[in-house]
């Protein structure tokens, strides 16, 4: 339940948030360089991922658009084969159905490699972010990052298992017309994902405070701050998603003018990614303490 105090002291947390983010930052900047050089390997290798499994995607998804315009069907032929008993699909259907499988697979293996880039190098820079304000913490030990990261590696995983469902089931909607199996309700999945994101970003915040076998408490924790705190946190994510969409329609406008501003345009959104991430921890941690 959000009370009156609350909302009073919403505008305080986000104001004081920026601002100590920003502090952070100045007072730790090895460590934010260090956040920002993970941030760009973090886009570079989702970048080289995703060009190869999406193309052999998109080639199975041509193959099956080019033979589905070559058979030039419409309902009054497709019953007079139905009738004829012969197949409307044409005569080599399990073309549908074979690319169907390669995109499934393609698209298995590209939601895997994406999760182990996101486990791994997303999990350091949410490490170092989580930690940057906290001092005599030996932030390099090997020994605390292996204890973070089996954390993350759990949260990632809850994440994207409903990531995953949702884009398996949107795959199966978008060929559900030539499938004998019927696909689940899409806003079902959708609103799943969602809540998962909408939680799943408040926890990452509080894993440097828990061990794993403390999980429970720390769901606990978690809801308790995205349903008592609901408005500064949306508000929290609305700052984040304006300031990247901004900075996103500012590198489509600078790609048409100039290469070096492009450059500069780019810079700018990972800086702002890595930013986010340490304003995040904070807002978190100031509404773990109310």
């Amino acid at each position: 339940m959000v009370t009156g105090s609350k909302i009073n002291k919403m505008p305080s947390i986000i104001t004081n948030s920026l601002k100590e983010s920003f502090l952070a930052i100045s007072k730790n900047k090895k460590i934010f360089l260090l956040i920002f050089i993970l941030q760009i390997l973090f886009f570079f290798l989702i970048l080289i991922v995703s060009s190869f499994y999406v193309s052999k995607i998109l080639e199975s998804t041509v193959e099956i658009m080019q033979y589905m315009d070559a058979l030039n069907l419409d309902v009054e032929k497709a019953k007079f084969d139905v009738l004829q008993q012969k197949n409307p699909l044409g005569e080599n259907p399990l073309l549908i159905s074979r690319n169907y499988e390669a995109m499934k697979k393609n698209l298995l293996f590209l939601l895997f490699y994406i999760f182990i880039i996101f486990t791994i190098i997303n999990g350091l820079i949410w490490y170092f972010a989580s930690n940057i304000l906290e001092k005599n913490k030996k932030l390099f030990s090997l020994k605390n990052i292996l204890s973070y990261l089996p954390r993350f590696f759990i949260v990632s995983l809850i994440l994207s298992l409903s990531l995953f469902i949702f884009a398996y089931n949107f795959l199966n909607i978008s060929f559900s017309g030539f499938l004998s199996t019927q696909p689940a309700n899409f806003i079902p999945l959708l609103i799943v994902a969602i809540i998962a994101i909408y939680f799943i970003y408040i926890v990452i915040p509080l894993l440097n405070k828990f061990k794993i076998e403390e999980f429970k408490t720390l769901v606990k924790k978690t809801f308790r701050i995205g349903t008592r705190n609901f408005i500064s946190i949306i508000v929290s994510y609305l700052i984040i998603i304006i300031l990247i969409i901004l900075s996103l329609v500012l590198i489509s406008y600078l790609v048409e003018i100039n290469l070096f501003l492009l450059f500069i345009g780019l810079i700018l959104m990972l800086l702002i990614f890595a930013w986010s991430k340490i304003y995040f921890v904070i807002v978190v941690k100031k509404l773990s303490s109310l």
